[in-house]
């Protein structure tokens, strides 16, 4: 059977947060600072303060909402195939997105992105069986128009890689920018098909920004998939405690899902989470903590509990260097959040605290992501696996297996995961190859990467996408 899911919330605790979330929004609101969307809910009958921009969400209007929202969705790939169902409790992984730097193959050294490390980075993206999505993973630097970075970055990714595109921005200009780029390239209907997902963000505490509620109209407008991630950092922008780090984020998180459901009933929307603690003795965010891994648990449960799609971030990590603590935040965070039952974890590729993208840590990352599916897939127990007549037929101290038809069967099965990277085998072996560690290891497989042609576009796409960069203002 499988992995049991991880939990940390008892029911009574989950109920328990819950109805504090009910009481925050229907007693103190949020603050909407978008004229549009205050007007939007106030027809709709909830209760609106002009004079301090404060909305107020009834637990009828709550109920109403959730209801509404579809409990799985597919996501399709750039050419209009099937290539996922999120919902279905199987976690899909996907590489990171919007950090700012990048870490050098030849140098190891931290610079500023460019066009081509992000080309590169969805070829390789493409080739790894463990990447369902591709986030946007830069903003790259060596643009004409800086202001139009975002756009670049994913021009690069459609150009260079068939699956979905996961993207975020706060800039409404740039979100309906890239939704238009997604649509010229996408061979089915993006208003019925997701092929992109947007993440968009509330401001801890308890509000919404002009332009983020602008882009989430646009995007629900479009049919695009939109993922409400509330980023509220313990003793900052929300409660110390856990327990108020999950009620802040479940408020927010909420309040942008009913208003996603009040502007389209049925809207694909995901209940999101990107963990922040907070680390009072130099005041850093952090991602990679104990605290920000166990969150990510009761994140899944809260998202199954209002039976939501969920999305969190993960393989995190605080530290700056490809070290032993970047490995083990890392594995903990994926291997939590997977175990959990989280359905979409995006955070691949990326290290010191989301700033700062490898293409060796991407490699990295996918066999981080393998192994740990392979750790939830459990153990299969039948008749067969069990070989009772094998062993029987064998006996004691029999002839060896490797010559049994069973051994060979099972050998080509998925039974036991082979990694791409990890150093197996005897010391002498190593020394003899070069006693390179996994670092070195991946640098030369990026190596080897850089010759590979990904999927490109036809010249007409391209030229689509051209088109709407140098329009953009």
């Amino acid at each position: 059977m499988k992995l049991s899911k991880l939990t940390v919330l008892s029911e009574a605790e989950i109920k328990e947060i819950h109805e504090a979330t009910l009481d925050i929004l229907e007693n103190c609101g949020v603050k909407i600072n978008n004229s549009k969307m205050f007007s939007f809910l106030r027809e709709r009958g909830l209760k609106a303060d002009r004079e301090s921009q404060i909305v107020r969400f009834s637990r009828n209007c709550i109920g109403d909402a959730l209801s509404s929202i579809p409990a799985k969705f597919e996501v399709f790939d750039r050419e209009g195939k099937f290539s996922f169902l999120l919902g279905d409790g199987v976690s899909k992984i996907g590489a990171g997105h919007n950090a700012v730097f990048w870490a050098d193959s030849d140098t190891g050294k931290t610079r500023p992105s460019t066009v081509a490390d992000v080309e590169l980075f969805s070829r390789i993206c493409e080739k790894l069986p463990d990447i369902d999505v591709i986030g946007i993973p830069v903003m790259p630097q060596d643009v004409p128009n800086p202001k139009a970075s975002l756009l670049y970055g994913v021009k690069a990714c459609i150009e260079n890689s068939k699956k979905p595109i996961f993207f975020s921005t706060d800039r409404p200009e740039t979100n309906l920018a890239v939704i238009k780029m997604l649509s010229a390239v996408f061979a089915g209907d993006i208003k019925r098909q997701a092929y992109g997902i947007s993440q968009l963000s509330s401001t801890s505490p308890l509000s919404w920004e002009d332009g983020v509620l602008e882009a989430i109209m646009e995007t629900v407008d479009n049919g695009v998939p939109l993922a409400i991630l509330p980023e509220p950092n313990a003793g900052v922008s929300c409660p110390y405690t856990l327990a108020g780090l999950l009620t802040m984020n479940n408020a927010e998180c909420l309040s942008g899902l009913v208003m996603a459901q009040m502007l389209k009933p049925g809207a694909k929307v995901m209940y999101a989470n990107s963990w922040t603690t907070t680390d009072m003795r130099s005041g850093a965010a952090l991602v990679g903590s104990a605290e920000t891994t166990v969150c990510r648990i009761a994140g899944a449960q809260l998202a199954g509990f209002y039976r939501v799609p969920s999305h969190t971030t993960a393989p995190n990590s605080d530290n700056h260097a490809h070290d032993e603590q970047n490995s083990w935040e890392k594995t903990l965070s994926l291997f939590a959040s997977v175990a959990a039952g989280n359905d979409l974890i995006v955070n691949c590729g990326m290290f010191a605290t989301g700033m700062t993208f490898s293409h060796e840590q991407l490699l990295m990352d996918e066999e981080m992501a393998a192994t740990t599916r392979r750790v939830s897939a459990g153990i299969s127990v039948s008749r067969e696996t069990i070989a009772q007549d094998l062993i029987k037929e064998v006996g004691p101290a029999g002839k060896t297996y490797l010559d049994e038809a069973h051994t060979l069967k099972w050998l080509r099965s998925a039974e036991y995961y082979v990694p791409g990277l990890a150093v197996r085998g005897p010391r002498a072996s190593w020394e003899a190859a070069g006693s390179k560690d996994i670092y070195r290891l991946a640098c030369e497989k990026v190596n080897r990467y850089k010759s590979l042609s990904g999927s490109p576009l036809g010249a007409k796409q391209k030229d689509l996408l051209a088109e709407i960069i140098k329009n953009f203002k």
